[in-house]
């Protein structure tokens, strides 16, 4: 997992670690706007297990639904990493997350997460956010075999 800071080049472009790309094949995420300034980067065999297959499942006919899905796809990014491992992010993108020239990428098991400098050191300075509370909490929710 792990994390690790990289710059924000001339292009908008930054390196993906190689621990986090496809040995094989193309590599391709899709960038997704979170909470509190976060971009989330999700590789896309995940994206489709984890949205995709959900979104497939709201009605075409339900005038809302038919706006969630509109609002959620017109802020998403789809992005190959190129032959240096780089990939390279909308400036919709940059803008939410408030980056400028460092961007900090977290492994959060599943994903990655994209953060400023300063967001991701406030972050780990914060008392809620103690590593083994953080771990007691991810313990207590009930896994696919687990009633809900």
């Amino acid at each position: 997992m792990n994390n690790y800071t990289h710059a924000v080049d001339a292009q908008r472009r930054i390196a993906i670690p190689a621990e986090w790309r496809k040995r094989e094949g193309e590599t391709s995420f899709y960038l997704l706007p979170a909470k509190e300034h976060i971009v989330q980067l999700i590789p896309k065999e995940t994206f489709y297990e984890q949205v995709i297959r959900k979104a497939q499942k709201m009605s075409l006919a339900d005038a809302r639904q038919l706006r969630d899905l509109a609002l959620c796809a017109s802020r998403a990014q789809n992005c190959i990493c190129d032959k240096q491992g780089r990939i390279q992010i909308s400036q919709l993108l940059l803008d939410h997350g408030g980056y400028k020239d460092k961007i900090v990428r977290v492994g959060a098991f599943w994903h990655i997460q994209l953060w400023t400098p300063e967001h991701w050191a406030a972050a780990n300075q914060d008392e809620d956010n103690n590593y083994f509370d953080v771990m007691q909490r991810i313990n207590e929710i009930p896994g696919p075999m687990e009633s809900r």
